[in-house]
């Protein structure tokens, strides 16, 4: 396999190249999985071929012994024989094709499960340039399209091979002219379906890619439909989506149109089967010095092989227009699946055991662009149990010291240590575990109030999380809720105002009792009542913790250990706010500008 990106900014302009092998066979490891069913699906299916070829050779015993014989018993007894092979036929083709769907579902469910799990795993690096909608499409669309392969077709496709190979068997031992009649068109179909697997493969690709943008622009638009109608952008956000649509009409369209041009060519070539038995089978009846005698029931029964040899033609060339939309839909998944995170566990790294706290930056050089550095030779040092607030002005550093820290990407050079160990060097869990985050935009999930909070800390008890709500100061304005703790926050928390949600992540961060709490401007959001009840509790909640406090509003950290302010990446000013008050340099402009802004005068254009 190999990819290349034609725009490092959208995933789904990557060309991956897959060869039909290698993504039969990734297919096929999943079914493997299953071995027992596999084996089941065997069985029966070969007991079907059996059932199959045997039925025409019934048939035949029927008009060329029993009808000429002229007597009713072995007429009752063929009839009776007849009735009961398409009884067990029936039995075997059910039990076959309901063993298949179930271990194709397994298999559809392993491949979700393993995609899901994947782009958790994943690093920022790759949700930067991975919007959800496609993320969302690979797993929904994506999958579905192969879940019509796995769930019976490929197993089947399979199966219908050997019949093929079985009757053209049964046929030569019967006749060999007749066979050798009967397949003079397979040569036809196969020159037939290999015009049109390319062809059908790039339309179902367009389509996979196109109902990818789809679902993008769908996801985006309900997320960001408030801002949509803040700026009246309706009429404009419904024709972008419109031509989004067309586009995925459009290539639907041309796949169906090469689907249509495929079945009826086919299917005309099979009918051209049936046209040549009985042309020259009715010659060679109609001559008695030709030996062996072609019978009527001979030429019956190379109907009836012709019906039943064509139709698994048919059958595996209907399969190549499913196995075309799958692959084209397997490739995006396993793109994904194969994608490596930016960020990997070392293969001997530990898991991090408890901690003080004690964080230090060494030297560390990091930028999210190639050539574009935001931190070159960074060095901080925060002591155990320390309150550390940085502060400066809009990309100067403060989130990627956070993110470098959690370890969501990997430094450039130097090293990150707490308690004088490399955080490169312990499990990426157990850092996480360690450290307790609270984002500006406080992100909670469909559940309760209880459940968000407790997220962290599954077993903690509802004493637990009143006691978090207490230190945090924000109890009476969780109990004052509808249900209380058991008030369900809607998606994303949308039922709750953006105070109760900050409040919430609050509380979820201490009942996890991190030895490290981050808030990267966790009170930006919060009304200045929610403030002061946080603020009556921040003492609690940074009690015996190594504590970063990132915030453009100066007044929540004016009581940190140590403020420390950034520019372009580099530390300017760093003390306690009276010290950093007298020196009346970077961060002293900014608190003035906050605290005691200036008026300033926009001139009006007329």
């Amino acid at each position: 396999m190999s990819s290349s990106l034609d725009s490092a900014d959208d995933p789904d302009a990557r060309t991956y190249e897959y060869t039909d092998s290698e993504l039969l066979i990734r297919m096929i490891k999943y079914l493997f999985a299953y071995r027992k069913l596999f084996a089941a699906v065997v069985v029966l299916t070969a007991i079907g071929i059996v059932l199959g070829v045997w039925t025409p050779f019934v048939l035949r015993q029927a008009i060329d012994v029993d009808f000429v014989n002229e007597i009713i018993q072995p007429i009752i007894f063929t009839a009776l024989l007849y009735v009961f092979l398409q009884i067990m036929s029936w039995i075997t083709n059910y039990g076959s094709g309901y063993l298949m769907a179930l271990m194709g579902q397994r298999a559809i469910f392993d491949i979700r499960q393993e995609l899901y799990s994947h782009v958790q795993e994943l690093s920022e690096e790759f949700h930067d340039h991975s919007s959800s909608g496609r993320i969302i499409s690979r797993l929904t669309n994506d999958v579905d399209r192969m879940s019509e392969l796995l769930g019976g077709e490929l197993i089947n496709a399979f199966a219908q091979v050997f019949i093929v190979f079985a009757i053209g068997a049964a046929m030569f031992s019967a006749d060999w002219r007749l066979a050798l009649i009967s397949l003079s068109i397979v040569p036809i179909l196969l020159l037939t379906t290999i015009y049109f697997r390319k062809l059908l493969r790039e339309a179902y690709r367009r389509t996979r890619k196109t109902i990818s943008n789809v679902t993008s622009n769908l996801a985006e638009s309900i997320s960001g439909a408030k801002v949509t109608k803040s700026f009246a952008r309706e009429r404009i956000s419904a024709e972008i989506f419109a031509e989004l649509n067309e586009a995925d009409y459009q290539s639907n369209i041309d796949a169906g149109k090469a689907q249509a041009s495929f079945f009826p060519v086919i299917r005309f070539i099979s009918g051209l089967g049936t046209t040549v038995i009985l042309l020259f089978g009715g010659m060679l009846m109609l001559d008695p010095s030709l030996v062996p005698v072609v019978t009527l029931g001979t030429i019956v029964m190379f109907v009836q092989f012709s019906d039943s040899f064509f139709r698994p033609i048919l059958i595996i060339a209907n399969f190549y227009t499913s196995v075309q939309s799958a692959f084209a839909g397997g490739e995006r998944v396993f793109s994904v699946i194969d994608s490596e995170s930016a960020v990997q566990d070392h293969p001997d790294a530990q898991v991090m055991l408890e901690i003080k706290g004690h964080v230090r930056f060494n030297n560390v050089t990091f930028g999210y662009v190639e050539g574009l550095l935001v931190l070159e030779n960074f060095n901080l040092e925060i002591k155990t149990g320390e309150t550390v607030a940085i502060v400066g002005n809009t990309g100067a550093g403060k989130t990627t010291i956070v993110n470098l820290l959690n370890r969501f990407y990997d430094v450039l050079d130097g090293s990150i240590e707490i308690d004088g160990i490399d955080i490169r060097t312990v499990t990426q869990n157990s850092l996480h575990s360690r450290i307790g985050l609270v984002l500006q935009e406080a992100f909670l999930f469909m559940g309760t109030v209880r459940e968000n909070i407790s997220y962290g800390c599954q077993e903690a008890t509802e004493e637990d999380i009143i006691a978090a709500l207490d230190a945090i100061g924000a109890r009476r304005i969780i109990e004052g809720l509808e249900n209380g703790l058991d008030t369900e926050v809607g998606e994303r928390g949308s039922r709750l105002s953006e105070g109760e949600r900050q409040l919430v992540s609050f509380a979820r961060a201490l009942l996890a009792d991190p030895k490290i709490l981050i808030l990267d401007e966790a009170t930006s959001s919060v009304d200045i009542y929610t403030e002061h009840a946080i603020q009556r509790g921040m003492k609690v909640l940074l009690e015996n913790r190594t504590s970063i406090v990132i915030a453009h509003r100066l007044s929540t950290i004016v009581n940190a250990d140590r403020i420390v302010v950034l520019e372009n990446g580099k530390i300017v000013e760093s003390g306690k706010h009276a010290e950093l008050m007298e020196q009346q340099g970077k961060y002293h402009s900014l608190y003035e500008l906050q605290i005691r802004p200036r008026s300033i005068r926009v001139p009006i254009q007329k």
